[in-house]
């Protein structure tokens, strides 16, 4: 796996899969049959994504800010942050297998690891909602969130 963007590579790998694909094979094949480009592409694939949420920190942030400062309740800070999650997953899932938005993409480096977080948040409302947790849990886990962030904004 790398750690460092290859962008010539990454569309490389891309194109293979995207290949792949044409000869009616999946993702999972790629892995069976290929599992060091798989690796790499997958890591690609995750520093895109991190980049795309990375996008949207600042609406991201202050969604957490005016929640655990209290501007908005539960059931707003959910719905607006599960929107932006889910238009953020959308776009990725678009960007991802697009050959052209990727040439030209210029990936900052200080989304690495980004979309972790914003996930992280995200999967507190199903936390929630089996109730393995209580409304203030998911304040305290979004505080203690926003404060790693910080660096990012």
């Amino acid at each position: 796996m790398t750690n460092k963007y290859n962008k010539v590579r990454h569309l490389e790998l891309l194109r293979r899969f995207l290949d792949f694909e044409k000869q009616g094979k999946s993702i999972y094949d790629l892995y069976l049959e290929k599992r060091d480009e798989y690796m790499e592409l997958s890591a690609y694939q995750c520093m895109l994504e991190d980049y795309i949420f990375w996008k949207s920190r600042e609406q991201f942030a202050l969604l957490m800010e005016n929640y655990v400062h209290d501007s908005i309740d539960f059931e707003d800070f959910e719905i607006a942050f599960s929107r932006l999650w889910n238009l953020s997953m959308k776009e990725y899932d678009t960007f991802k297998r697009d050959l052209k938005q990727i040439k030209i993409l210029q990936l900052d480096p200080r989304s690495d690891g980004f979309c972790s977080w914003a996930t992280c948040v995200f999967r507190q409302f199903e936390v929630l909602e089996d109730e393995e947790c209580t409304e203030e849990e998911v304040k305290d886990y979004v505080r203690d969130i926003f404060q790693e962030i910080q660096p990012y904004l």
